[in-house]
């Protein structure tokens, strides 16, 4: 079998093995030489017990290149030292490859030679950090560990340089001509590209919505260095101070970026929306256009949805020409919750920095309508894209999210039974079902929690050829269309689109054969890595955070219950500490039959989840994602909340 490595700091590991159930066991003499993200063949046995383990057949791709270390002596040598204990890496440095590094010093280390059996790994430091500024060190460890690409190759700068400041005037005068059209583009405030601008109106049939999205595609073309970094990347990276861009700046927030007051091209989709929120028709065409104004979402909720005078005054004469963008908004929200698609509140957390970078303060950043408002257009538009793929019989890529799986939705019930909500769902599932779960909630305290449960029973978004729909959308047909400056899968339907309209225009693309499987396989590969590069660093800021506040009191959610103890949501953080088994020293713990809690006899204490607790911070490893926790004192558990919760 051939799987995915996942390290233990005491030695032994896992191999995770796409399609298998269970993991399989490698004992630590097999993982001498390997470190976690390792891609292995391993020659697998079940034992007696039903679980499997491993022996090394062959390394087939190396997880980790690089990795945070400090600098030790070794004799007259040197070495580094992963401080992830994981890793288990410890590699030689020679003297004129240690980049003026000293013992002690915290590294960020390039792997030149890996480890084995009879040898250790060479190294080679590529820049000094230092310890006093998390932020740093966050950002500079999660591109290490994952391999993010940082510099653009020289070819691909040339090409993008190529293109000038401005938009090429015969190349719109062979487009449709928007720029009498308000197009507006509503973002974050701290949004540097512009991928999407809008604009809506009164129709006969109900609403003309226009979508008029970055022309990514004109300028990168297959074959090209833009096109091979942008391939290699995937996807721009978003950390709290730095972006990794999947294109050039001088595209990505420039000349592709869809900037207020100055002409640009895009590709846009003109739809007309039925008087209940349904995609009546559609149409695709280049055009070029001129952003009319750039708002924020603040500034797009204060003046559209409060009517805050000051807000409308800054809007000025637009306000008249956006406010059908809320009537829309409103319908395509009720169209949402007809089909039953979800609708969960996602918990982004908002830093607060010094000049160091260290965390002072930890705030969740919630959407409001604006977001919503947006978000709506772009799925509709995203629709129109994959009904046009679709209708064209065009190869593309699709974005599916498969029905979830009848042993996940068994493990929901069985936790959500747990917490005394009775959640029957019906053999053919739909999403109408999970989301009356969190529904019947109202406000309270816990649904962000129950949330969270229902969402971890769900399969994993993708990209593929095959369209089988978007299950939590509850949508038949659904492509990513909206952001090609960002996402390398927008930019091959771009091309797929073209291609459908023009067969000769030279950015279209039309896709033969079966190379769209591999790509989509990949494509979600990347995003994937770049949304665990991005949680790296969310838990090492959190931790970060903790690590100065050691011995104070947080209050916390009991989220997974397992043999050795449980795990604790510190609430205001959102990050999981563990409070061991054999930190519970106050009575004797017996886990349920259901092991769904831990039971005190002597306190009738039951440690369960979604039991409210008081925990103490007693450490704290932003490396390595670990906080350990005590307990001070147990707060309602869910056998007391079970009446009041059940519905």
């Amino acid at each position: 079998m051939e799987g995915i490595v996942s390290a233990n700091r005491a030695g032994f590991g896992f191999v995770k093995v796409e399609g298998l159930a269970e993991s399989v066991f490698l004992p630590p003499p097999q993982m001498g030489g390997l470190v976690s993200g390792d891609r292995v063949r391993v020659r697998v046995q079940r034992g007696r017990d039903g679980r499997y383990s491993g022996e090394l057949d062959k390394i087939l791709a190396r997880g980790v290149t690089a990795f945070l270390g400090t600098i030790e002596a070794a004799g007259r040598s040197l070495m580094v030292h992963a401080v992830d204990r994981r890793l288990g890496l410890r590699c030689h440095v020679a003297p004129e490859h240690a980049a003026g590094a000293r013992v002690g010093d915290w590294v960020i280390a390039q792997i030149k030679r890996y480890p084995d059996a009879q040898r250790a790994g060479v190294a080679e430091v590529q820049r000094r950090l230092d310890p006093e500024r998390p932020l740093e060190m966050a950002t500079e460890t999660a591109i290490a560990r994952y391999g993010l690409p940082v510099e653009f190759a020289a070819a691909a700068l040339r090409e993008a340089e190529a293109y000038g400041e401005r938009i090429d005037a015969r190349e719109a005068r062979t487009r449709v001509d928007l720029r009498g059209l308000p197009l507006v583009t509503i973002d974050g405030a701290d949004a540097r590209d512009f991928d999407d601008a809008v604009y809506a109106e009164a129709h006969p049939k109900g609403f003309r919505l226009v979508v008029a999205i970055a022309d990514v595609s004109h300028y990168v073309r297959p074959g090209t260095g833009l096109d091979a970094d942008a391939r290699e990347r995937g996807t721009s990276v978003y950390f709290p101070n730095r972006v990794l861009p999947m294109l050039p700046t001088a595209l990505s927030d420039h000349l592709c970026s869809l900037e207020p007051e100055v002409d640009r091209l895009c590709f846009v989709a003109d739809m007309i929306v039925g008087k209940r929120g349904n995609l009546l028709e559609h149409k695709f065409h280049t055009a070029v256009m001129r952003s009319h104004m750039r708002l924020t979402y603040d500034l797009a909720y204060q003046a559209l949805f409060e009517g805050r005078p000051e807000a409308r005054k800054r809007v000025g004469d637009l306000l008249p020409k956006l406010l059908p963008l809320v009537d829309l908004y409103r319908v395509l929200l009720d169209a949402r919750r007809r089909r039953g698609a979800l609708d969960f509140e996602s918990m982004e957390p908002h830093y607060d920095f010094d000049a160091d970078g260290r965390v002072r303060g930890i705030g969740t950043l919630l959407r409001n309508d604006a977001h919503k408002l947006i978000e709506e257009c772009m799925i509709l538009a995203n629709v129109a894209a994959a009904r046009q793929l679709k209708g064209a019989k065009a190869g593309g890529l699709y974005r599916v999210h498969g029905v979830p799986e009848e042993k996940k939705l068994d493990q929901l019930v069985a936790q959500l039974a747990a917490l005394g909500i009775d959640a029957a769902l019906p053999e053919e599932i739909e999403p109408r079902d999970l989301r009356r779960i969190t529904e019947r909630l109202g406000r309270n305290a816990d649904r962000a929690f129950i949330e969270s449960l229902v969402v971890r029973s769900m399969q994993q978004a993708l990209y593929q050829p095959v369209n089988i729909g978007h299950f939590g959308l509850a949508l038949g047909e659904y492509a990513h269309f909206t952001s090609p400056i960002r996402r390398y899968p927008d930019l091959v339907v771009h091309r797929a689109i073209k291609a459908t309209l023009d067969a000769r225009d030279p950015a279209g693309v039309r896709h033969e054969g079966g190379a769209l499987t591999p790509l989509g396989q990949d494509l979600s590969r990347l995003e994937k890595r770049a949304d665990e590069s991005d949680r790296y660093v969310d838990t090492f800021l959190k931790c970060s955070y903790l690590r100065e506040r050691l011995g104070q009191t947080f209050d916390g959610l009991i989220t997974t219950v397992v043999e050795y103890g449980c795990f604790v949501q510190l609430r205001g953080i959102g990050v999981d500490g563990l409070l061991r088994l054999d930190a519970l020293a106050d009575d004797e713990y017996v886990m349920e039959p259901n092991g769904q809690a831990w039971f005190a006899a002597r306190r009738k204490l039951r440690l369960g989840i979604g039991a409210a607790v008081r925990v103490i911070v007693t450490n704290a490893n932003p490396v390595e994602g670990l906080v350990d926790l005590e307990l001070d004192a147990a707060v309602e558990p869910p056998a007391s909340r079970r009446g009041r919760m059940r519905r």
